[in-house]
């Protein structure tokens, strides 16, 4: 994960603000792609980015649309129809950006921006979400974006929180370009078993979220990441793989200790 300038927060990212930096350092350090993390696409230069990925030989893998939330809190479903307008709008410029400058496949994850829905009615918040989902879908469809939505620890959100939510969520919406994204910090909070969540999810798992159980680099504490890519490789999981991570104990050191522990269980391609 990659935080773009227009950020105001610190984010889960190893680097942040300048891109052709941060791209350049990621390169060097053998990653062979990008997510990266933005609340407002409108205000980043997609020809220039287009450019560094190309300069770098990097793809980007897709945005994630956190601060939206977390900084701006707009969301999708919930009671102010005024917060959901706008974020409705502000989705749009994701998938308008992805279209426009990082190629078909590209794709934009749901987290928090899916709102916090209505705290004492479960299923008018998933009746809205799966309208406003198929919505977006829809609107993504033609420009050739896939939207992935992420379940998160209830810590954090009302709904959809385990693997099982999240798989559920799929089927409700039936679109061909709408996914899940299995984040493996959320998944140890909130679900049973990491492995046969995995499984369960099979082939509707499009991208996944790396981080040990403490925010850190992969590797730094409890999460058996072995068995996790072992679990990935039985359902064919053949996507990339983003280092949602604190940058600890500084960028250059998290970005390295995350490749060179987990090149041990992913090797890279006609290495």
């Amino acid at each position: 994960m990659i935080g773009a300038p227009d950020l105001e927060k610190d984010t889960l990212a190893v680097y942040s603000g300048d891109l052709n930096r941060a791209f350049s350092k990621i390169a060097a350090h053998g990653y062979e792609g990008v997510e990266l993390m933005t609340k407002n696409p409108k205000q980043l230069d997609g020809e220039k980015i287009k450019g560094w990925l190309g300069e770098n030989n990097l793809i980007l893998t897709g945005l994630c649309t956190g601060h939206v939330y977390g900084e701006d809190e707009l969301g999708l479903v919930g009671p102010d129809k005024e917060i959901c307008n706008k974020a409705l709008t502000r989705f749009k410029e994701f998938i308008d950006f992805a279209g426009d400058y990082l190629g078909k496949g590209t794709m934009v994850n749901i987290g928090r921006v899916r709102g916090m829905g209505y705290a004492e009615d479960r299923k008018r918040t998933l009746d809205e979400m799966e309208k406003v989902f198929r919505e977006l879908a829809d609107y993504a469809y033609p420009k050739g974006i896939r939207l992935v939505i992420e379940p998160i620890t209830a810590k954090e959100t009302n709904y959809i929180n385990t693997t099982q939510d999240g798989i559920q969520i799929v089927e409700r919406v039936r679109r061909d370009n709408f996914g899940l994204m299995l984040d493996v910090y959320h998944m140890n909070i909130e679900d049973d078993d990491i492995f046969e969540s995995i499984r369960h999810a099979g082939d509707k798992c499009w991208f996944v979220h790396f981080t040990d159980d403490n925010r850190k680099y992969p590797g730094n504490a409890h999460l058996d990441f072995e068995k996790i890519i072992q679990t990935l490789h039985e359902i064919n999981y053949d996507g990339f793989v983003s280092m949602e991570i604190m940058p600890w104990p500084d960028p250059d050191t998290a970005a390295r200790e995350s490749i060179e522990y987990l090149r041990k269980y992913i090797p890279k391609e006609n290495q």
